[in-house]
């Protein structure tokens, strides 16, 4: 389990989990403000393993990847 904060939205994120094939679920916590800008605040469930696959499409996808 991982908390994500990220500017990018939950539709977005379900995008990019499925593009990565991971098998995670993602829950949205809410939404906080950093330094002027809104981030969503996402839960990542799943194994270990998974949750990096996600993860790297994710800093992949940020990146223009």
């Amino acid at each position: 389990m991982r908390i994500v904060e990220t500017p990018i939205p939950l539709s977005e994120l379900e995008e990019i989990r499925e593009k990565s094939g991971a098998e995670v679920k993602l829950t949205y916590l809410g939404k906080i403000e950093r330094n002027g800008i809104t981030l969503n605040r996402v839960l990542v469930e799943g194994s270990p393993e998974e949750i990096e696959r996600f993860m790297e499409k994710l800093r992949l996808a940020r990146a223009g990847g």
